[in-house]
């Protein structure tokens, strides 16, 4: 969403969800969203929820510049690539941050196990709550987990044949494919694990470093993120390579 809002130059007010306090299950903010999951867009008043959905509804809303090919053939493969999280990345993005760093990082947030199973029990999503104590507890060896770890090597494998004939996922020009699909390459790599394509993957490599060239990316990730929050995340997942890259040599 922050990366449409830049590349439009739109003007937007940030407000702050504390994940690990559970301001997300607020009240307040579960009247702007059910699920308590962010983001949420409110525009005119209204709630817009669901980030892919949020991103196409800012393209139409303000078209210029726009970020859907003008060819409808090539507008079709970006809508096939702008849905991917919607399809199961980013649940699997989620798991793979909860087994690398969130979930340390929320437990440590409690004094006691009465307070943090009380936060795990005011999540409106209990099969949610209930896949994020496994990982908890195991980590890397869920199996949800390494099926996650392959659904994001998949993906890049696509990204890779995709990008052959092409600058770009949907063509010659930069797309809502790009927006939708950045933050899940940038969390890999926060993570420490740009090896699943840095080296074997050079046509991703390559896309990803003129991703981070434009201009909304530094406003969208580098200066939006609080720098103890990058470096806490970076820091904490140290080592991750190490558990991720046994689940690939048997992929």
């Amino acid at each position: 969403m922050r990366i449409v809002l830049a590349e439009k130059g739109l003007d937007w007010i940030s407000h702050h969800i504390n994940l690990v306090a559970g301001e997300q299950t607020a009240p307040e903010y579960l009247a702007i969203h059910p699920k308590a999951v962010v983001p949420a867009l409110i525009d005119d008043g209204q709630p817009v929820l669901e980030s892919t959905l949020i991103c196409e509804y800012l393209d139409e809303k303000f078209p210029a510049p726009s970020l859907r090919p003008d060819d409808l053939v090539e507008r079709a493969p970006m809508r096939c690539w702008a849905r991917i999280p919607n399809e199961g990345l980013h649940i699997a993005c989620a798991s793979i941050s909860f087994a690398a760093t969130f979930a340390k990082q929320l437990r440590a947030g409690f004094d006691d196990e009465a307070s943090f199973l009380q936060r795990m029990a005011a999540m409106p999503d209990q099969a949610r709550a209930e896949r994020q104590l496994k990982i908890l507890a195991n980590r890397f060896q869920v199996p949800q987990v390494q099926d996650a770890v392959r659904l994001h090597d998949r993906l890049l494998a696509d990204m890779e044949a995709g990008l052959e004939n092409r600058s770009w996922l949907a063509g010659e020009a930069y797309s809502l494919a790009e927006a939708c699909l950045t933050p899940y390459l940038e969390r890999l790599d926060r993570l420490g694990l740009s090896p699943m394509w840095v080296g074997g993957r050079p046509r991703v490599a390559d896309w990803f470093d003129r991703i981070r060239e434009r201009p909304s990316y530094d406003s969208a990730i580098t200066a939006f993120v609080p720098a103890t929050y990058d470096d806490r995340l970076k820091k904490l997942g140290e080592g991750v390579w190490s558990e991720v890259a046994p689940i690939l040599s048997t992929a």
